[in-house]
């Protein structure tokens, strides 16, 4: 039995709803393999609603309220390593690797720094990195564009970075819930209308007022859509602002944050994924699983993920008229829009859960058997793993 413990900064973006990460922890804990590897997390924060949520979900979590900056979550996460006699640490977010490398190389455990994002570079964090880089096992990138952010930003060596894509529940996508869908769609359009919608966070990097701003445009040219916001986020006032600025309370709504992604999905007849900058796009991820047509930007790796034309439709960041334009491209031309969301639906296949999770486990069973700190990951499923191009 090898014993992992995930630490991360915080579970919840708004203190209350469980965030993309801490979702991904309970597919990733379904999907193990429970005779092999015991997954535990620990939260560098009080006790919230996020952590209960993984608690239901059979995860043991627990909770280290030390403060952001306090040398004290070193001690916290030794004290756990040792008394769950963890075999490795896999370590999530800013603080979460920085206190978690230092425990790590204490107690004589590999530490795996697993980066999903690409950040902006803070003065203090990238001392902390160059600091830290000879005491990092290896770093987990979900994507090519975030090696390179971990090479330039994050100050890892070339060698210790792996790329694993993120997986999702692909049958959960392909087969949601029906009568959930019609619900959800009844909520927001009739039959006749075009329901346009994005699963996002209300945040200023997902890109939600050029959303905002594209509706309009295409309400001006097509006024039987109707656009939908699945989620929310500190954002929300400003965007409701923005729409009752445009005039736009009868056709755009927000739908707030909802436990069956997979029935909002597919209650969509177009999906949108507006972000200025992402590590992955787990939201494009899920939509190409539904077999929806995509409207996405061309931003970080959903440029690896999806292919212009071929399987979505991809335009520049912070570009409202680019995004309209590719939404009147698909309301108006119906067989387009059906051949990209089976083309979709087909290049998902590169994203399941379990080839995500073989690769997690494959790479844990290499680190445990004596390896010492700097060595280079091997490759380990060509299914699963991205090699860095040169």
């Amino acid at each position: 039995m090898i014993n992992i413990l995930h630490v991360i900064d915080k579970l919840s973006m708004d203190g209350v709803n469980p965030s993309s990460c801490a979702q991904l922890f309970a597919e990733w804990f379904a999907q193990h393999d429970a005779r092999r590897f015991k997954i535990m997390v620990a939260n560098l924060r009080a006790q919230d609603a996020a952590g209960e949520y993984l608690q239901k979900r059979g995860l043991e979590v627990f909770f280290i309220d030390k403060g952001k900056f306090s040398f004290a979550n070193v001690n916290a996460i030794e004290a756990l390593i040792e008394e769950y006699h963890v075999d490795v640490l896999h370590l999530h977010g800013y603080s979460s690797a920085n206190f978690g490398r230092l425990a790590a190389r204490r107690t004589g455990i590999p530490a795996v720094m697993h980066e999903h994002a690409i950040l902006k570079v803070l003065p203090h964090q990238y001392l902390a990195d160059r600091l830290l880089r000879n005491k990092t096992d290896v770093a987990v990138a979900v994507s090519n564009a975030v090696a390179d952010f971990l090479r330039t930003g994050r100050s890892v060596p070339r060698e210790k970075i792996q790329v694993i894509w993120n997986g999702i529940n692909l049958q959960a996508f392909r087969r949601p819930d029906r009568k959930k869908a019609e619900e959800f769609r009844r909520r927001f359009a009739d039959r006749s209308q075009k329901l346009i919608g994005t699963v996002t966070r209300l945040r200023e990097e997902k890109g939600n007022r050029y959303f905002i701003q594209a509706a309009h445009e295409v309400l001006q040219d097509f006024p039987n859509a109707r656009f939908v916001l699945v989620g929310d986020g500190p954002e929300r006032a400003v965007l409701e602002k923005l729409v009752a600025q445009l005039g736009l309370q009868p056709r755009v709504h927000f739908a707030g944050f909802v436990d069956d992604v997979p029935a909002a999905l597919a209650a969509f007849d177009i999906a949108v994924i507006p972000s200025l900058r992402e590590g992955f796009g787990l939201a494009l991820a899920e939509a190409m699983a539904a077999g929806k047509p995509v409207v996405a930007t061309r931003v970080g790796g959903m440029m690896e993920m999806a292919e212009h034309e071929q399987n979505a439709l991809l335009v520049p960041p912070a570009n409202s008229p680019a995004l309209a334009k590719a939404l009147l491209q698909l309301i108006k031309n119906r067989a387009q829009a059906a051949g990209l969301g089976e083309a979709a639906r087909r290049q998902s296949e590169n994203f399941s859960l379990e080839k995500n999770v073989a690769a997690l486990e494959a790479l844990y069973e290499h680190l445990v058997p004596g390896k010492k700190p700097g060595f280079a990951v091997k490759k380990i499923l060509d299914s699963a793993v991205v090699e860095l191009s040169n």
